[in-house]
């Protein structure tokens, strides 16, 4: 038993989970944050504005459309965890850096 009360097995079992759950949102941040980068300066171009945070939300949106998932609790969830913070504010350094 570890001090937690798991036996090792277990407690190894659920760090795992939790390391691959955690590389699993990062990697989902990264994407969405990248992905309104190349959007938004694709429409910069054209002279179209597109916030970052109206980019990420749409995409978790079609993303919850397509897995017959409510957005509303999902979106809500994503915000209250930090990722949508996360996304927007990576998209938004990314833009910045590309403007400067």
């Amino acid at each position: 038993m570890d001090n937690t009360g798991q036996p090792p097995d277990d407690a190894r079992a659920q760090q795992e989970r939790e390391l691959a759950a955690a590389f699993a949102m990062a990697s989902m941040e990264y994407a969405l944050a990248n992905e309104a980068f190349h959007v938004a300066t694709m429409l910069r171009e054209v002279g179209i504005q597109l916030d970052p945070a109206t980019f990420v939300a749409l995409r978790i949106l079609e993303g919850c459309v397509a897995e017959l998932v409510d957005p509303t609790e999902a979106i809500a969830a994503l915000v209250q965890n930090g990722s949508v913070g996360r996304s927007v504010d990576l998209a938004t350094d990314l833009l910045d850096r590309d403007a400067a």
